[in-house]
């Protein structure tokens, strides 16, 4: 069954089709994210150039040919909207960006923030881009830093019981 979705302005009753595709029930989509066990750190924040971040848990994934495989996401060629971020804890400024390793190019840069390295400072960097790919690409999420931070700065531990989630990113196949 098709969901409809009301306009607040006027009040009518639109159904998917009215929308010209913006929205579609959400069959394409992929959220994958960095996931531990509760009371682990997500481990070292080393300054230097961007390194691939941790992806290790498929949430959903209706992408046909969409895959996770060590913390690298396959997508076949089509046009995409992503949202992702990446924290960073006591390492001064850091960013986030999505990579196309494939085609060596950066895809989307995140935004700068700054966690203090003098105080209990964490920050997180967000990305949030459409781009187009024309082929099977390999994509990661990666960050960087200014000041390297052992242990815990890639993430702290909340250790409430349950699993402790550093990284996220939702994809939708919009084209």
């Amino acid at each position: 069954m098709a969901a409809n979705w009301t306009d607040f302005v006027s009040g009518a009753v639109l159904t998917a089709s009215q929308l010209n595709g913006v929205l579609d029930d959400f069959s394409d989509v992929a959220i994958f994210t960095e996931e531990q066990a509760s009371g682990t750190n997500a481990g070292t924040f080393t300054s230097g150039s961007y390194a691939k971040r941790t992806l290790n848990t498929t949430v959903v994934n209706n992408i046909a040919s969409c895959t996770l495989t060590s913390s690298v996401i396959s997508l076949p060629a089509g046009t995409y909207q992503v949202r992702a971020n990446s924290q960073g804890l006591l390492c001064g400024l850091h960013k986030a960006r999505l990579q196309n390793t494939t085609a060596a190019t950066t895809l989307a840069i995140g935004t700068t923030v700054f966690a203090s390295n003098t105080s209990d400072g964490w920050a997180v960097s967000d990305i949030y881009t459409v781009f187009t790919l024309s082929v099977t690409s390999d994509i990661e999420l990666q960050s960087r830093c200014a000041t390297t931070q052992a242990t815990n700065g890639l993430g702290s531990a909340a250790n409430f019981g349950d699993v402790e989630v550093y990284r996220q990113i939702m994809i939708r196949r919009i084209a």
